[in-house]
C-alpha cells in the first residue's frame, strides 16, 4: 500500500495523489511494483526499501553516498497476531529514509502512531524534525505498551492468589516474552539514537538536538522500566515455583503418611491370617479385638514417633 502526504502552506498535512517535492511517502506492506516505482522516482536504492520489510532486520543507520539517502531502521512494538488467546507483543522494524527531497517510511504492517502524526499536522518539509517526531512516537509507543503489559501482569498476579492454573502460567510466559522483545529492541534503538548525534548526513538544528535528547531520555526510561518489570516478573515466577514445589511436597508427605498408617494394620492382619499356629486361639470370640488392639498400638506408636520428629 502506498500513501503520500504533504504539508500545505496552511501547515496542514493532507493526502495527495502523486509524489511531489517535500512529501512523505508511507509504504505499508508494499508490492514489488510499488518498491520499484518509489525507488526510481525518488532515486532511492532498492535495498533501502526492501531491508525494513524483513522482520528479522536489526536496527541500524546506513548512508548511501551516491544518492545522498540515509536509512534509519528502528523497532516498534505491535500485537503478536500468532497469539489469539492473550495480548502479547513483538517488535518489528520500520525504515525511515531521509533524502534530499523526500521522506519515506517502510513497514510490513500498518502502524497507528504514524496516523497520529498526520493528525498532529507535522511539517513534511522539515525532514530531520519529522524523523525525530517519528522516533519520539516510537519511544512513546514502548512506554504505552509497557503500561498495558504491567496491567496484565497485575491482573494475573491477583488471580494467582486465588488459584494457580496452567493458563495463568502460560500468560506470564507471554508477558516475559514481550518484555524480552521490548528490552532487546529498546537497547538497539538506543544505539541508533546515540549515533544520530555523530552522523553528518542528517543536519540537526538546535531545536532538533533538544528533541533528540528528549527521545533518548524517553528510550532510556523505556529500558529502565522494562528491566524493572522483568525483575518483578522473575521474582513472581520464582516465588510461585517455590510455592508449587512446597505444595507438591506437602501432598507427597500426606500420601506417604496415609500409606504408612494403612500399611501397619495390614501387616498385623496378614500375620494373624497365616495358616500356622498362633498364640491366640482362632475360636476365641475376642481374638479379633486383640488383633485390632495390636494394630492400633502400632499405629499410635508410629504416629507418636513421627510427631516427635515434627513430620506432621
Amino acid at each position: 500500500m502506498l500513501k503520500i502526504y504533504k504539508t500545505d502552506v496552511a501547515k496542514k498535512t493532507n493526502k495527495i495523489a502523486q509524489i511531489e517535492m517535500d512529501c512523505w511517502i508511507n509504504l505499508i506492506a508494499p508490492s514489488k511494483e510499488e518498491l520499484i516505482e518509489v525507488s526510481q522516482l525518488c532515486d532511492i536504492p532498492i535495498e533501502f526499501l526492501e531491508d525494513p520489510l524483513d522482520l528479522e532486520e536489526s536496527a541500524r543507520i546506513e548512508y548511501d553516498e551516491v544518492t545522498k539517502n540515509t536509512l534509519i531502521i528502528t523497532d516498534f512494538p505491535t500485537i503478536d497476531d500468532n497469539n489469539d488467546q492473550f495480548d502479547s507483543y513483538i517488535t518489528i522494524p520500520i525504515g525511515l529514509i531521509l533524502g534530499t527531497d523526500y521522506i519515506v517510511t517502510v513497514c510490513n504492517r500498518e502502524s497507528d502512531f504514524l496516523e497520529q502524526l498526520i493528525k498532529k499536522n507535522v511539517n513534511t518539509s522539515m525532514k530531520s524534525r519529522f524523523v525525530l517526531e517519528i522516533l519520539m512516537s516510537i519511544s512513546a509507543q514502548f512506554i504505552g505498551k509497557l503500561k498495558q503489559v504491567n496491567k496484565q501482569r497485575l491482573k494475573i498476579e491477583n488471580n494467582l492468589r486465588d488459584s494457580l492454573t496452567n493458563k495463568q502460567l502460560y500468560n506470564l510466559m507471554e508477558i516475559e516474552k514481550s518484555l524480552v522483545y521490548f528490552l532487546t529492541s529498546l537497547k538497539a534503538n538506543g544505539d541508533v539514537l546515540t549515533k544520530l548525534f555523530r552522523i553528518n548526513s542528517i543536519k540537526l538544528y538546535e531545536n532538533d538536538k533538544e528533541l533528540l535528547e528528549d527521545v533518548i531520555i524517553e528510550n532510556n526510561q523505556g529500558i529502565e522500566t522494562t528491566e524493572l518489570y522483568t525483575r518483578i516478573l522473575n521474582s513472581i515466577t520464582g516465588s510461585y515455583s517455590s510455592l508449587i514445589s512446597n505444595e507438591l511436597n506437602n501432598t507427597m508427605k500426606t500420601l506417604t503418611l496415609f500409606t504408612v498408617f494403612l500399611t501397619l494394620p495390614t501387616l498385623v492382619f496378614s500375620f494373624f491370617g497365616m495358616n500356622v499356629t498362633l498364640p491366640i486361639a482362632d475360636k476365641d470370640p475376642v481374638s479379633w479385638i486383640i488383633t485390632l488392639v495390636i494394630a492400633l498400638i502400632f499405629v499410635i506408636w508410629i504416629g507418636l514417633a513421627l510427631w516427635r520428629r515434627r513430620i506432621f
